[in-house]
């Protein structure tokens, strides 16, 4: 687990290192909080880690159980608070969806290539 929280800590600087890349490309859509959005998704991505590691030492069919359930139930949550978001702050609606989306895509993206490493040939 511990190697597990440095690679996800160096995922975590690199994705907040190549957004605030874009914010000085001077894009308009840059989202000044998202180290808040890239932290949530280190707190999110660690204990969505820690539920895959538990399921499998209950077996396989338990491990694709929770992995589809997690991922879903994750996407749901984020969803409903990105139209949140969205809907009672109009101003950052834009900036916030597209900084939340973007550390979505970089940490799935991180959590599957990872799952696949450790927990495919089980």
């Amino acid at each position: 687990m511990k190697n597990f929280i440095v690679q996800l800590s160096i995922i975590s600087i690199i994705s907040s290192g190549l957004y605030y890349l874009i914010g000085i490309a001077g894009t308009p859509y840059f989202f000044s909080w998202h180290p808040f959005i890239a932290g949530f998704f280190f707190i999110v991505t660690l204990f969505f880690h820690k539920g895959l590691q538990n399921s499998l030492e209950k077996g396989n069919q338990q491990f694709i159980r929770y992995y589809m359930g997690a991922t879903a139930v994750k996407l749901m949550l984020i969803l409903l608070f990105v139209i949140i978001i969205a809907l009672t702050n109009k101003s950052i609606a834009m900036n916030f969806t597209l900084c939340t989306f973007f550390y979505y895509l970089f940490f799935s993206s991180f959590e599957v290539w990872l799952s696949m490493k450790q927990f495919g040939r089980k």
